[in-house]
Order: structure tokens, then sequence, then C-alpha cells
């Protein structure tokens, strides 16, 4: 018995330092709200998940390999907080899931990963869900947003940052991608082409230095199908890629008493829709009134250039909110966000939450207000 023991204690003592060399952490966010909104005849009312952030669930971690290089790994799955189920259903971890390789020279990683879209973040919202940025971008069916759209499958990503600067390099060798229809969350119910077989690529740089902050990212999405009005201004459907090409400039800077974000994006061929384009624009700061509390506001437009035989449209979002930290974890938040839709339009966070066969038709307006708590660990 005595040996087993000492055996015991030498294996433990042998393998000791390669425990000691890994590192795995725990991490995640909860946010809820309570919903106050109205969008046409959808009424939202209760508690809802996400309001400045997702709610998620992750495990990061990393493996000392000696020389410099270590080996990395994150999965993260999102969740929804309110009903305790999947944020993307049947999906184990939606947000996150990667494996690289990682030193002085940056890290090289592989799975399911944000393009360099995910952190286009120049708004006063830091991109929260509530904000014009991520409403309009969203329903734009926009892939350089901080939404689904941004996460891309079987791809291959560098990131590196060296004085101040950092790069994002991606490619996705099957995106699949599904088709949205413009101006909902809804891929099973606007499943027009099945892009399984295409490609997406995307590059970004962003400086930092003290206050200031300035960006700019580049996206190419190519879908195995895309559509066009003939003469009789009917969809139809022709074989072939068609790319959805997307590039955005942004900037920030904090001054102190207040901070000033601004940002502008353009998109071409949305979702393979030939002709269908669109450029976002959003401005907005942030008011420091307290030690802990911060007032929001900013402003966005999205105006989509509609093919032949179509009236151009835009969409307005604005965004009023209060942030009040109570701790380094939790903060405590107010928000209000009102999006007027042109004619036809169906963007707004109360849209987005409607069944499918509840839709709004295309046009009323989404007001909504949020009263919540954000925890993150």
């Amino acid at each position: 018995m005595q040996k087993k023991l000492i055996a015991l204690a030498i294996a433990g003592l042998v393998s000791a330092p390669a425990f000691a060399q890994s590192n795995v952490t725990i991490y995640g966010v909860a946010d809820a709200y309570v919903g106050f909104g109205k969008h046409g005849e959808n009424d939202l009312r209760g508690v809802n998940s996400g309001a400045l952030s997702g709610s998620r669930l992750g495990f990061r971690g990393t493996e000392d390999l000696g020389n410099g290089l270590k080996a990395v790994f994150v999965l993260e799955q999102g969740f929804n907080i309110d009903e305790g189920t999947e944020h993307v259903e049947g999906s184990a971890y939606s947000r996150q899931a990667f494996v690289g390789l990682g030193g002085s020279f940056g890290t090289i990683s592989l799975g399911r990963q944000y393009a360099p879209g995910y952190f286009f973040s120049y708004d006063a919202l830091a991109a929260a869900a509530i904000g014009p940025q991520s409403v309009l971008s969203n329903g734009a069916g926009m892939s350089i947003t901080p939404n689904n759209r941004a996460r891309w499958n079987n791809s291959v990503a560098y990131t590196g940052s060296f004085s101040g600067l950092t790069a994002r390099v991606i490619y996705s060798a099957k995106n699949e991608e599904v088709n949205y229809k413009r101006g909902t969350s809804t891929p099973d119910v606007y499943d027009y082409a099945n892009p399984s077989s295409d490609d997406a690529y995307g590059v970004g740089l962003e400086y930092a230095n003290g206050p200031l902050k300035v960006g700019g990212v580049y996206q190419i999405v190519k879908y195995s199908e895309n559509f066009e009005l003939d003469d009789t201004l009917n969809w139809v459907t022709e074989n072939g890629s068609k790319k959805q090409k997307e590039w955005g400039l942004g900037a920030s800077y904090d001054f102190g008493v207040v901070s000033f974000h601004a940002s502008y994006q353009s998109a071409s061929n949305l979702s393979g829709w030939k002709s269908y384009d669109a450029d976002l624009w959003q401005v907005g700061l942030v008011v420091p009134v307290s030690t802990a509390g911060n007032v929001h506001f900013a402003y966005g437009e999205v105006e989509f250039d509609n093919p032949k035989g179509e009236k151009d449209t835009d969409v307005k979002s604005y965004t009023l909110a209060y942030t009040h930290a109570l701790s380094k974890r939790t903060t405590a938040y107010v928000a209000w966000n009102r999006t007027d839709n042109g004619k036809g339009e169906e963007l707004g966070l109360v849209e987005y939450r409607a069944k499918a066969g509840d839709l709004t038709p295309g046009g009323e307006n989404s007001d909504l207000l949020g009263v919540g708590i954000r925890h993150t660990f």
C-alpha cells in the first residue's frame, strides 16, 4: 500500500509542470432587461435577453509550448437568459469555436470566428443590440455588424497587434451564411439561396492611442445564386456567384468630459440581390455624469439604393440610454430606441423578436424601452 502511495505521489510531481503551463478560464455575460415596445401591431412586454451585450458562457484556454509559442482555444455559447435556451438553435458554440497558435507574430486560428466587421465598433453604445449601428446593419443584411452575420464558419484567421495597430485577416472556405429577408432575423423563413459552397474573406485595421481610435474594414461574402428584377419588375434567380462587397471607416475620441463616435459603411449586392445596395452612417456621444454613470446618445441612418423601378428608401434610428456601474462587473441600464422605417422597410428590435407569422407590414415604426442589468464574470 505504501509503495502505491509513493508511486502516485511521484506521478503527480512529474505531471505537475504540464498542468502549470496550461490555463483555462471560464467567463461569460448575463444580460437581461424588462422591455416595453411596439412595432405596428406587434407589442413587446416582458423579460428579454441582451440589450447591452449578448448573454454567453465561454471557455478560454492557453498552453505554453515554449520558445514564445502557445496554443489557444475558445469555445463560446450564446444563450437567451429569459428562457434558458440556445441563442442559435442546434449550435453548441454559436458565438465562437476555434483553436490556434499564438506568439510574438500574433495569432493564427481555425474554426468559427469573428470576421473583422464584428470589431467595427465606433458607436456610443459600444455595439449594443439596442444601438442604431447594430439595429440598422443587422436589418440591412450587412456583414460589418456586431451580430451573427459577422461570425464565419470554417475559417482561418490572423490577428496581430503592434504598437497600437491591430490587424485582422480572415478567410472562410464555406461561409454557410443564409439569406435573410431584409429587416428580419429569421433565416428559416427566408432562405432564398444556399451559399454553402461559397467563400468569404475580410481584412481590418485599427489604431488606438490614448483617447483616439480609428479603423477600417473591407469584406466580401459570395453567394452561389443572385437575384435581380426583370423588365416586368419580377424577381428572377440567376446562377453564378454574386459578391456582397462592404467597407467601413470609423473613429472615436474621448475628451474626458465627452467622447464622440462616428462611422460610415457601404454595401453592394446585399445577400446576392443584384443592385440592392445600402449606405449606413451613425454618430453619437457619451457624457459622464458621475464617477459611475454615463449618458449615451446615438443617431444613425441607412439608405437603400433599390433596383430599377423601385424607389430608394431610408431608415432612421436613434437611442438614448443611461448606464450605471454598480461594480466593475455589474451595470444597470435604461435605454430607449426608436427606428423610423421608410415605405416597405421593417427594421427594429421589436420586429426582430416577432414570430415569423406575425411580421408587421413595412413602413411601421418601432419603439422599445428597456430597463435591465448586465453582469460579466
